[in-house]
């Protein structure tokens, strides 16, 4: 099942992730998504049905920390170095906005 990439589908891609559309590029790029989305494609035809999943790619046993609630005394630090702190809190700037 192959799903070709038109320039329209690239153009509102390039939209809804807030990227500056090139149209020197936009034929290159929209090749290699497709080729993208056919490797996909071609790795959902796997059989993986005997395979267990998995929870980690490797053997290992991971080293965790233990689960302690550890509340620093450094928030008169924090506050020093943030631009904006109200309420023990960072205030950032919006940066999504409804625009279309």
């Amino acid at each position: 099942m192959t799903m070709t990439l038109s320039a329209k589908d690239l153009e509102n891609i390039s939209k809804l992730a807030y990227l500056n559309e090139d149209s020197e590029h936009s034929a290159k790029l929209t090749q290699e998504v497709s080729a993208i989305m056919d490797f996909v494609d071609q790795l959902k035809t796997i059989d993986t049905s005997q395979i267990a999943p998995l929870f980690h790619p490797l053997a290992l046993n991971q080293r965790l920390r233990p689960d302690e609630v550890t509340e620093a005394e450094c928030l008169a630090e924090l506050e020093a170095m943030a631009p904006l702190f109200e309420d023990n809190l960072y205030l950032v700037p919006k940066v999504i906005s409804s625009d279309k």
